[in-house]
């Protein structure tokens, strides 16, 4: 059975239906098909099995050990095989405490992350009536808890075309989506003080996020080119539902330790000019503004990224727009001024 065959079924039964096609595939591309022989354990776990089984040929046993009300231990087993002339499958749900599965026969299965789909299926409760797919990129990264109440929050605002939402110098006040509609991002000239086109924005685009994280005033101006609609977060809603669990820090000795075993790499968010006059050893420059533009692409999507700049502040914005994209960072606490170890370059 193919996977786009495997969807179409499981979409069908009431545990999938609310994931959507493309939600349900793209999980099932993400989950091992297995093999195993009769005997093997297939799921097990002391606490609690951390998988659900997709059973596509073959016999198994679930069974479960527990102490039951007089203190007498207790236990059950159900054996579970693909029926002839059914859907093609059998599914057998994560449970319980001293949960296991066991192939009687050889079997062909496919193992479901159950925390991931725990997460899917309240986005397809929480989020995805309010949302279409491009706008929850970010949201995706929250704990469900945090998706509902950022909902509750968001403000949805009607904007015209020539209309500035943002401008350069003003503090930050609100974390901005936009739901439809196309923007211009302008800076001003540090000489002339004539606004410079940065960027261009349009549906599923945020942004806000930068004098939020930094505790500074706008780097730039926004000004909306057409009609449209925007989300908007408040500051401390943002402070309280996005930041924590979005923007992650690592001291200097983990972040030392994560280098040296390889397991992450270092990326310098501060312009070239600084990183020029000093830098730690190793780190590879994309400068904040970049992060925003093209630079993004040039990462790898399953590697793991330290990000420093000066103090902090600037790489926290720069953690914000990597989690945003779907890429995995820390900031690095106090920034390379506060880096014990070996620095190149000029003194900081």
């Amino acid at each position: 059975m193919t996977l786009d065959e495997l969807a179409r079924r499981l979409s069908a039964t009431t545990m999938f239906s609310a994931l959507g096609r493309e939600r349900l595939l793209a999980l099932l591309e993400d989950s091992p098909h297995r093999q195993a022989r009769a005997g093997d354990c297939l799921a097990s776990s002391l606490d609690g099995v951390g998988s659900h089984i997709v059973l596509l040929a073959g016999e198994a046993e679930a069974q479960r050990n527990w102490i039951g009300a007089d203190g007498v231990p207790c236990s059950s087993a159900r054996p579970v095989g693909v029926p002839a002339g059914g859907p093609g499958f059998a599914l057998l749900g994560a449970a319980g405490h001293r949960h296991r599965v066991q192939a009687i026969t050889d079997v062909d299965y496919v193992s479901i992350d159950s925390h991931r789909l725990e997460d899917l299926l309240g986005w397809g409760h929480l989020g995805a009536f309010l949302l279409p797919e491009p706008h929850l990129k970010v949201f995706h990264r929250l704990p469900l808890e945090n998706v509902a109440k950022a909902i509750d929050c968001l403000v949805e605002r009607r904007v015209a075309a020539g209309e500035t939402i943002v401008t350069q110098g003003e503090p930050g006040d609100s974390y901005y989506v936009i739901l439809a509609g196309e923007a211009d991002v302008l800076e001003s000239d540090a000489h002339t003080g004539l606004p410079t086109l940065v960027n261009r924005l349009s549906d599923g685009d945020s942004f806000g996020e930068e004098a939020l994280l930094a505790d500074c005033q706008r780097t730039a101006t926004v000004m909306m080119t057409t009609s449209g609609r925007l989300l908007l977060l408040g500051k401390s809603d943002f402070d309280a539902l996005l930041r924590p669990p979005l923007v992650e820090v690592i001291d200097a000795s983990e972040a030392k330790n994560l280098l040296a075993r390889g397991e992450a790499c270092l990326l310098d968010c501060r312009c070239a000019a600084e990183h020029d006059g000093s830098r730690i050893p190793g780190a590879r420059l994309v400068p904040l503004e970049s992060l925003r533009h093209d630079g993004v692409f040039a990462l790898e999507q399953d590697l793991l990224y330290i990000v420093y700049c000066g103090t902090g502040r600037r790489s926290r914005a720069a953690v914000f727009l990597l989690a945003e994209r779907g890429i995995r960072a820390r900031s690095l606490t106090g920034g390379i001024s506060s880096w014990p170890y070996e620095v190149e370059g000029a003194a900081v």
